[in-house]
């Protein structure tokens, strides 16, 4: 076979294959455009797994600083800190979850254990007992996305002294696939 010998397409291989569509040219760039955009929002944390937020809430009566994940993927695990300085003595702090915060959830850690836990009016509440003014209460929990879709969840943690609001913390999870 000599290199001047014309070439002659593979078996199979029709010249309608080798002819390019009008659009093919643009294949390339728009592939990487997606790729750049979603590689780029997972870098930034907007798809979740980002750095957590940390938010302070102050009420004459109590103050708080939540550690939390605002975003979080289906099927991964999270981690929750709730830091709680009352400003007078509290006969039995309560901390108390409304349920839809919780739904589609596992908890499958909650330090410290309380010492009593009550599941009624829409809201997980958990009694821990004396707290000092000024000293401060770390509470945290650990749990998983149950694999659901898009969705957000939204309620409220409310921290009370037995029946007596000391400081509600409104709070917004977005869950994504």
């Amino acid at each position: 076979m000599s290199d001047s010998a014309p070439s002659q397409a593979p078996y199979g291989i029709d010249p309608l294959h080798c002819e390019v569509p009008g659009l093919a040219r643009w294949r390339t760039p728009l592939a990487t455009a997606v790729f750049v955009v979603v590689l780029g929002s997972a870098l930034a944390g907007w798809l979740g797994g980002g750095p957590p937020d940390v938010t302070e809430y102050r009420a004459p009566k109590a103050k708080a600083t939540l550690e939390y994940e605002p975003v979080l993927r289906s099927g991964n695990w999270f981690e929750t800190v709730l830091n709680v300085t009352p400003a007078h003595d509290a006969a039995d702090l309560v901390i108390a979850v409304d349920q839809p915060l919780w739904r589609g959830m596992s908890i499958d850690t909650l330090t410290p254990d309380a010492e009593s836990v009550e599941a009624t009016d829409g809201r997980y509440a958990h009694h821990f007992g004396k707290v000092k003014a000024g000293e401060t209460f770390r509470m945290k929990f650990d749990g998983q996305i149950q694999p659901r879709a898009l969705r957000t969840l939204s309620g409220s943690i409310r921290i009370e002294d037995g029946d007596r609001p000391l400081l509600s913390i409104p709070l917004n999870v977005t869950v994504l696939p």
